[in-house]
């Protein structure tokens, strides 16, 4: 029980802290207090494209279907990457080119 922390009585709420977005304040005394950082909603960077994600069942019965699947999945990874914007400009320029 060396690596045990005896502040918190749920070691789950402690870890929830330590991977939240939380930010230690330091206060008077020996200890500071972990605060919650409020949530700030970012549009952007987001990715534009609508294209259904392949499902492994479309290549289960087929030989070689797992490698198949994983091409197909990169394949569909590279065309969301490609449809990353970065600002609404950019939005409404892909949003002109691709309808």
């Amino acid at each position: 029980m060396g690596t045990s922390n005896f502040n918190l009585e749920d070691p789950a709420k402690q870890e929830a802290i330590r991977r939240g977005p939380h930010e230690y304040v330091p206060t008077a005394g020996k200890h500071g207090s972990y605060v919650a950082k409020p949530y700030k909603h970012q549009e952007y960077p987001k990715m534009m494209g609508k294209f259904p994600r392949p499902q492994f069942a479309a290549f289960k019965g087929k030989p070689d279907g797992d490698r198949l699947f994983e091409e197909a999945t990169k394949e569909w990874d590279a065309a969301m990457i490609a449809t990353t914007v970065n600002s609404a400009a950019e939005a409404q320029t892909w949003l002109k080119q691709n309808g």
